[in-house]
């Protein structure tokens, strides 16, 4: 499914919205404006009993995951 993060600059939350096309005008949840940015998300997938995190290619800073920085690993 295609849930993607946004900020708005109106109100200055950050919300998850499902969005189905190339490029729909997306509003703010909370304010109604449409002045929001896409904002990048990291992806996790579960192969078997352990996730995958999606990576940019830098160096795991955990061996728990693939991810280069979170709030978990410390």
């Amino acid at each position: 499914m295609p849930i993607f993060e946004f900020h708005c600059h109106n109100c200055n939350q950050d919300f998850e919205k499902l969005v189905f096309g190339a490029d729909p005008e997306v509003s703010c949840p909370h304010c109604g404006q449409t002045k929001v940015e896409k904002l990048m998300s990291a992806c996790a997938a579960k192969v078997g009993q352990k996730y995958t995190a999606a990576s940019s290619g830098g160096k795991s800073s955990c061996t728990g995951c693939a991810a280069t920085s979170c709030s978990t690993c410390g």
